[in-house]
């Protein structure tokens, strides 16, 4: 007998640190935009990724 998914409920929880939807993206960018930064380093130090000509795509000799 297959097993029953589980009922999942989605509910907005309100919060009282930003007006609206957009306020809190915008909050949110600069955040984000340093840590893809971090990981992006990263993955180039480590060699997962590789900077030619000036671009950076997946390392062709992993």
């Amino acid at each position: 007998m297959a097993r029953k998914a589980p009922q999942i409920q989605i509910e907005q929880i309100p919060g009282d640190h930003f007006p609206d939807l957009e306020a809190a993206q915008r909050a949110a960018l600069d955040p984000l935009a340093a840590h893809l930064v971090n990981v992006i380093r990263d993955l180039l130090a480590s060699g997962q990724l590789a900077q030619v000509n000036g671009k950076i795509i997946p390392n062709p000799n992993r």
